[in-house]
C-alpha cells in the first residue's frame, strides 16, 4: 500500500480538433439547413435531476446537511468527544467515516408499499478511539437525521463491536506517522542504499527519489489478534513506482496508539532477514553478508502510461462514436433511475462500495438489494511482499476509493455523471468525488435476439441496455463495476479488473510463482475475488430456491429390447436449508438455480422464477481456518443462500485485512445455524473470482478484456413471452406483395466533446490530487 505520491500533470489530450458529424436519423433532406445537436429533442420529456433532496428517501446517500449535523454531534457528545480535524492524532478520538445506515427491511418495505411512514434515517459512524484505555475502534448508529439526538454502539450478533485497535482500517494519519519511524534509514544505512541502488536519501528518505509500498501482515499469520505488523518496502519514485520494487524492506510494529511504542522488528535486504538496521549495517561493513548492486534504470518506458510505438492508425482517425439521436431514454431523479421497463435506486457506501435497491421490472420487484460486499487479492511468493500479501480491500474503505470517471475514456461522452460527497477526517469541508458514477445507454453491437426465415421473414433487435458504472482505484488495481439492465428483463452485474500489477523484486526462489517480466521484477500469481450480496424478492419475500439438475436417462428401445437409449433429463430439487443450499460448482453436476414464490404460477401451473447464473467461478486454494483464510470465509463457496436477517447486512468487515486470528465478521456463522429457506426471505451471497498469472502484456496496465467477472439474474418462466418483444427497437421484415415502406428520421450533429474545456476549468478533475478522503495516498 502506498502513501507518497508525486504527481506531474502534463495532460495532452489525444482528441484531435473536434469534428462536427451529421448523423442521419430523420427525414431525408437535400437542404443544407442547420441541424440540431443529437439529443437536444427529447420526445418523452425524461429529465435528469441530480440535485440533493431536502427530504431524502430511505436509500439516498447522506446529504451534506446530514454529514455536517453528524460531525457537530460527534464533536459535542461527552462520550465520543471527536477531535476537530486540525487536532486529530492516533491517541485521540477520530472520525474515520460515516455512511447511511439503511433502516430494517420490513420498515422500508412497508413504506415502499404505501402501508407505513418512511422510517427515520440514521448513519453508521466508525470512530478510532486511541483516547481510550485500551484503545479500540467503535462503530455507532446515529440518528435521527438530520437532527441527531443520540449515537449508540452498533450491536449485531455476528459483528464484534468494539474491535481491537490493532485491526483498525487504514487511515492516512497512520501513514503520516510512519515517516518519523522509518526515516532512521537515512541516519543508519544511507550508504547501503547508495551503493546498492544508486539512491541518495539526503536530507530524508521522503525527499529522495524513493517511494514505498505497504504490505500488511494479517494476524492470521502472526497468531495474535493484538499485533499489527506491516512490511514497508522501498521502491523507486518512477511511474508506476510499484513496478520498481527494491530488495529492501522494514517490518514495522504499529499496534499501539502510543507512537513511542512503534518499532522496526525486522529488516529485509538482498534476500535475507536481519533483526535490526544495526545488524544489517555491521554485516555490510564487515563484508559477511550478501550484497546487491542494482543500477538506477535509464529506460523506464515499460512502466510509463505514455503512449509509445508507431501510431495506429498512421493518420489520425477518430473511433466510432455512439450517439443518442433523440435524447436519453432514461430519467434520473436524485438517485432513482427509470429506464424503459426498469427502475432502481443507487448509492455509494464508503464502507463497501456501490449498492442498488428496490430493483423493479415492469413495476414488479426483482431484488431488494444488489451490492458489492468485498474484494480480495491473495498473492503468492517466497519473499516478504508476495508471501504475506493478503489484501482485503474494505480495510481501505472501498467507496472512498471511488475515482472520477473520464468521458470518452471510462464512459461514453454523453453519459450522465454523478458526484459524491463524504465526511473528511482532515477538514471541516466535505470530500467531493467528481463523476464517481456514470449512467448511459449503449447499443453494444450484439443482437438481443435474431432470426431469419424465408417463409416468415426476419425479426430481431440489437441489445441496447442501460449501464450504471463506478470505478474503484485501490492502490495499484482499478476495478470497474457495472450494473447492466437489458430490455428482456435480465440484470447483469459485471466486475472488471485493470490497472497495474503488483510484482516483487526478482529472486530465484520465486520462479515457481510467476514469470520474469523485466530485469528485476517477477509477476507473482494471485487470486482475485469479489463477493456480492443479492437479496431477491420474487413476487414478494416468501421465496424458495430450487435446482434443476441435469441427469443421464437410460431407456429401452420400444422396438428392440436389446438396445438402450441415453438421453439428457432434468430433476427438480428443492433446497430445504442453508447448508443444503451451499453451492460449489461441479462440472459433473451442472444445474440451473431458480428462485421463485410457490404461490405464483404460470398459466400452465409452472413456477414463475428468476434464474441465478454465475459463470465466473474459481477455486480458492487456501485451506480453511489456516492463516488469513478466516477473514475471507465468504470465498469458500461460489454461492451461499441464507434467510434474511437485518443483522447480517454484510459478509465482511473493514477490519478483515488484519483480523484473521479472530475475524470481526466470520461469514460462515451466517449459514452454520442452518435455518430453513423454504418460503422465506432469501439472500444470495455470490462469489466471483479469477486467477491471474501476470505476463508481459500486463505492462504497463493490465487490459480489462478477458479479465471480467459477471453474474446474471434472468427471468425463467416469469413472463408469458420474451419481454422485449414490445420494444420499439425491433426490426421486422416480411415478404409481401409490393414494396414495404421504411421509416426514416432526420439528421443531427454529434455534440462536441467538452473534456478539454472541463479540464481547463478544473485541471484536477481527473486525478483529484487534493482529495483527503483516501485511507492513504
Amino acid at each position: 500500500m502506498s502513501f507518497k505520491t508525486s504527481i506531474l500533470l502534463l495532460l495532452g489530450l489525444s482528441y484531435s480538433s473536434l469534428i462536427s458529424c451529421a448523423v442521419t436519423w430523420g427525414e431525408d433532406s437535400n437542404d443544407h439547413e442547420e441541424f440540431p445537436f443529437c439529443g437536444s429533442q427529447v420526445p418523452n420529456d425524461l429529465l435528469i435531476d441530480l440535485s440533493e433532496p431536502s427530504r431524502p428517501g430511505p436509500f439516498h446517500d447522506l446529504t451534506k446537511e446530514e454529514i455536517q449535523a453528524i460531525r457537530r454531534f460527534l464533536e459535542t457528545d461527552p462520550n465520543i468527544k471527536a477531535s476537530k480535524p486540525e487536532d486529530i492524532a492516533l491517541n485521540a478520538s477520530v472520525v474515520q467515516t460515516a455512511d447511511l445506515y439503511v433502516a430494517s427491511k420490513s420498515q422500508v418495505l412497508r413504506y415502499l408499499n404505501g402501508s407505513g411512514d418512511q422510517p427515520p434515517r440514521q448513519a453508521r459512524v466508525m470512530m478510532l478511539r486511541g483516547d481510550l484505555t485500551p484503545a479500540v475502534v467503535q462503530e455507532f448508529i446515529c440518528g435521527p437525521l438530520p437532527n441527531v439526538q443520540q449515537c449508540e454502539l452498533m450491536n449485531h450478533k455476528y459483528r464484534r463491536n468494539p474491535a481491537q485497535f490493532s485491526v483498525r482500517p487504514f487511515h492516512k494519519m497512520e501513514f503520516l506517522n510512519v515517516y518519523d519511524l522509518v526515516n532512521v534509514i537515512y541516519d543508519k544505512v544511507p550508504h547501503i542504499l547508495k551503493e546498492s541502488y544508486d539512491e541518495d536519501v539526503y536530507p530524508s528518505i521522503f525527499n529522495s527519489d524513493l517511494n514505498y509500498g505497504f504490505t500488511p501482515v494479517g494476524t492470521g499469520l502472526l497468531g495474535d489478534i493484538n499485533q499489527r505488523k506491516t512490511w514497508f518496502l522501498l521502491t523507486r519514485e518512477i511511474p508506476f513506482y510499484e513496478l520498481h520494487f527494491l530488495d529492501f524492506g522494514l517490518l514495522l510494529n504499529l499496534a499501539s496508539s502510543n507512537l513511542s511504542e512503534w518499532t522496526i522488528d525486522q529488516v529485509w535486504y538482498a534476500g535475507r532477514t536481519y533483526n535490526s538496521l544495526e545488524e544489517l549495517d555491521a554485516g555490510y561493513r564487515a563484508n559477511t553478508i550478501p550484497k546487491i548492486k542494482v543500477e538506477r534504470p535509464t529506460d523506464t518506458l515499460f512502466s510509463s502510461l505514455r503512449r509509445r510505438g508507431k501510431p495506429v492508425p498512421e493518420k489520425p482517425q477518430r473511433a466510432p462514436t455512439p450517439v443518442e439521436p433523440e435524447g436519453k431514454r432514461y430519467s434520473v431523479k436524485q438517485r432513482l433511475v427509470e429506464y424503459l421497463d426498469w427502475s432502481f435506486n443507487f448509492r455509494m457506501s464508503s464502507f463497501t462500495g456501490p449498492l442498488l435497491y428496490d430493483i423493479r421490472f415492469r413495476n414488479e420487484t426483482i431484488a431488494y438489494e444488489v451490492s458489492l460486499g468485498e474484494i480480495s487479492v491473495f498473492y503468492s511468493g517466497s519473499v516478504p511482499l508476495p508471501q504475506v500479501t493478503n489484501y482485503v480491500d474494505s480495510a481501505e474503505f472501498v467507496g472512498l476509493h471511488s475515482r472520477a470517471l473520464v468521458p470518452g475514456g471510462d464512459c461514453p461522452d454523453y453519459a450522465t455523471f454523478v458526484n459524491l460527497t463524504f465526511i473528511s477526517s482532515f477538514q471541516e469541508e466535505l470530500d467531493l468525488i467528481d463523476s464517481a458514477f456514470c449512467i448511459f445507454e449503449l447499443n453494444n453491437g450484439s443482437p438481443l435476439r435474431s432470426h431469419t426465415s424465408g417463409d416468415y421473414g426476419y425479426e430481431g433487435m440489437l441489445d441496447s441496455s442501460l449501464t450504471l458504472r463506478s470505478a474503484l482505484t485501490i492502490d495499484n488495481y482499478d476495478y470497474i463495476i457495472d450494473f447492466i439492465f437489458h430490455q428482456n428483463g435480465v440484470m447483469e452485474t459485471r466486475f472488471l479488473s485493470t490497472g497495474f500489477i503488483l510484482p516483487s523484486f526478482l529472486r530465484e526462489s520465486d520462479r515457481n510463482y510467476g514469470f520474469r517480466l523485466q530485469e528485476h521484477i517477477i509477476g507473482n500469481v494471485h487470486h482475485h475475488l469479489a463477493q456480492f450480496k443479492v437479496d431477491l424478492d420474487i413476487q414478494g419475500t416468501r421465496n424458495r430456491l430450487e435446482a434443476l439438475e441435469f441427469t443421464s436417462v437410460e431407456s429401452e428401445d420400444p422396438k428392440d429390447s436389446t438396445k438402450r437409449h441415453h438421453k439428457l433429463g432434468i430433476r427438480r430439487q428443492l433446497k430445504q436449508s442453508e447448508l443444503e443450499a451451499v453451492y460449489d460448482y461441479d462440472f459433473n453436476r451442472p444445474q440451473y438455480l431458480l428462485v421463485h414464490n410457490d404461490q405464483f404460477k404460470t398459466k400452465n401451473g409452472d413456477m414463475r422464477a428468476y434464474r441465478v447464473f454465475a459463470p465466473s467461478v474459481s477455486k480458492h486454494y487456501l485451506p480453511e481456518n489456516i492463516g488469513n483464510e478466516r477473514s475471507v470465509s465468504w470465498a469458500r463457496h461460489q454461492m451461499v443462500v441464507t434467510k434474511h436477517k437485518d443483522d447480517e447486512f454484510s459478509s465482511s468487515s473493514n477490519y478483515a485485512m488484519f483480523d484473521g486470528a479472530d475475524p470481526v465478521v466470520d461469514f460462515s456463522n451466517f449459514y452454520k445455524d442452518n435455518d430453513t429457506i423454504v418460503d422465506e426471505d432469501l439472500v444470495l451471497w455470490i462469489t466471483c473470482g479469477m486467477h491471474h498469472i501476470p505476463h508481459t502484456e500486463d505492462l504497463p496496465v493490465t487490459p480489462a478484456v478477458g479479465n471480467h467477472l459477471s453474474f446474471f439474474l434472468m427471468p425463467y418462466n416469469y413472463f408469458e413471452d420474451e419481454p422485449s418483444s414490445h420494444s420499439g427497437d425491433t426490426i421486422y421484415q416480411r415478404n409481401q406483395e409490393g414494396s414495404q415502406e421504411t421509416k426514416k428520421g432526420g439528421q443531427c450533429i454529434i455534440p462536441p466533446v467538452t473534456l478539454e474545456e472541463d479540464l481547463q476549468r478544473n485541471p484536477d478533475m481527473v486525478l483529484e490530487t487534493f482529495r483527503t478522503g483516501y485511507a492513504h495516498g
